[in-house]
């Protein structure tokens, strides 16, 4: 399955520790939409990050190639449970992302992906340590930036 990751799964490390069969595939961008903190997380001590349908904005991110296995421990993580079911913390959505830096030195292109969407609940502005990390795997992956420098801005709870 290819998965767009844009909040703390670019951190390369966490998702070596949760997907260990994951590939990059490349950067990409997921156009009319906004970065969000809509849910509060206990592990995280603040905030966790969406994306919201925002005309003219872009949030850039990483598309992975997903085994069977990481899907599985993904969406344990993500607490999605199945399409549809009530007590889903982030639902998994197909979405069109626009493929702009792939690993393969293949062309750019429009692909679907599968991106976690928040269910709104308690949100806030994240702690420092979560924006920490989303910030290391943007720097890792050299995410546009401009784009790194308003992640750099976001307000925190700490």
């Amino acid at each position: 399955m290819l998965y767009f990751a844009y909040g703390s799964n670019l951190d390369h490390e966490q998702m070596r520790s949760r997907c260990p069969g994951h590939q990059v595939v490349g950067l990409a961008a997921l156009h009319d939409h906004r970065l969000v903190f809509p849910l509060h997380s206990h592990t995280w001590e603040g905030g966790v990050a969406s994306v919201q349908a925002a005309h003219g904005q872009t949030v850039w991110g990483m598309v992975y190639e997903l085994t069977d296995s990481d899907v599985a421990a993904l969406d344990r993580y993500e607490g999605f449970r199945g399409p549809g079911d009530q007590h889903n913390v982030y639902d998994r959505e197909l979405m069109y992302v626009e493929l702009t830096r792939p690993d393969d030195g293949s062309i750019p292109r429009r692909i679907r992906a599968a991106c976690y969407v928040a269910r709104p609940a308690n949100g806030g502005p994240p702690s420092r340590r979560y924006l920490d990390a989303v910030l290391k795997g943007a720097r890792h992956y050299k995410l546009p930036d401009d784009y790194v420098a308003a992640l750099e801005k976001a307000p925190t709870r700490d």
